[in-house]
C-alpha cells in the first residue's frame, strides 16, 4: 500500500500579521486531524524562501479520499475556508498530491 502526501504551498502576504496567520493555519490543521490526516507545516528555507507548506499524509488513496470528503463536507471547515480567504493573510502558490513508490 502506497502512502499519499498532499501539499498546499502558500506564502504570507506582505505585512501579514503572523500571529493571526499562524492561528488560521493551526485551525486548519485541527480540522484536518479531526478527520484522520497526519498534518505538518513547513517553512521553505532554500529555493522559494518565504513559502510555507501545509502537508497532510495518509496511508492510502482510500484514506485520502475518505478524509478529503469528510473535511470538505464539514461545516466547520466551510466556515474556516470563508474566514481564511477573507483574511487576506496569505496567497496560494500551488498544490501537489504525491504517491510513495516502493524502492
Amino acid at each position: 500500500m502506497s502512502q499519499i502526501i498532499s501539499q498546499a504551498v502558500f506564502k504570507p502576504n506582505p505585512g501579514a500579521d503572523m500571529a493571526k496567520f499562524m492561528a488560521i493555519v493551526a485551525e486548519s490543521a485541527a480540522l484536518w486531524r479531526k478527520h484522520g490526516a497526519d498534518v505538518s507545516v513547513w517553512t521553505v528555507s532554500t529555493g522559494e524562501i518565504g513559502n510555507m507548506v501545509f502537508a497532510t499524509r495518509y496511508e492510502s488513496y482510500e484514506a485520502y479520499g475518505k478524509c478529503v470528503d469528510a473535511v470538505y463536507s464539514d461545516p466547520e471547515f466551510q466556515a474556516w475556508s470563508v474566514r481564511a480567504t477573507a483574511s487576506g493573510l496569505s496567497s496560494w502558490v500551488r498544490s501537489n498530491l504525491a504517491r510513495q513508490l516502493p524502492i
